[in-house]
């Protein structure tokens, strides 16, 4: 099986650290973004399974950052996970890509290594 590989777009240090030490121990590889704009210059670069992504992230509106993710991956499923301080607004969600999971930070290792399973298993494989 293919390495997988999960983009974490989060602007707190500390936090991308808990996602990398955590998912790197599930044998994923984790590639970070700081900012919306970042993580989009990445997908365009690269190809990731998985895609965690800060809805709180400065500098970008959550719905057109989920929006833009959506168009950079046209065609190639990976599942997105969102995390945010407070619940997001889902009715706002749902006029944006699909969401595979949600986590509501602070989150704990467990609960990030839980979603981003399911994520990945629930991940649809295009031949």
């Amino acid at each position: 099986m293919d390495e997988q590989r999960v983009l974490a777009v989060e602007c707190n240090w500390r936090i991308r650290k808990l996602i990398r030490a955590n998912l790197e121990a599930m044998g994923l590889t984790v590639q970070e973004a700081v900012s919306g704009q970042h993580g989009l210059q990445m997908i365009g670069q690269s190809q990731p399974d998985l895609i965690l992504v800060d809805l709180d992230a400065p500098g970008m509106d959550a719905l057109a950052l989920l929006s833009a993710i959506q168009v950079l991956l046209a065609g190639r499923p990976a599942p997105i996970v969102v995390m945010c301080a407070e619940p997001p607004d889902f009715r706002l969600l749902q006029q944006g890509p699909p969401v595979a999971g949600f986590l509501q930070k602070p989150f704990s290792a467990p609960l990030l290594m839980e979603q981003v399973q399911q994520a990945l298993d629930n991940r649809p494989v295009i031949e």
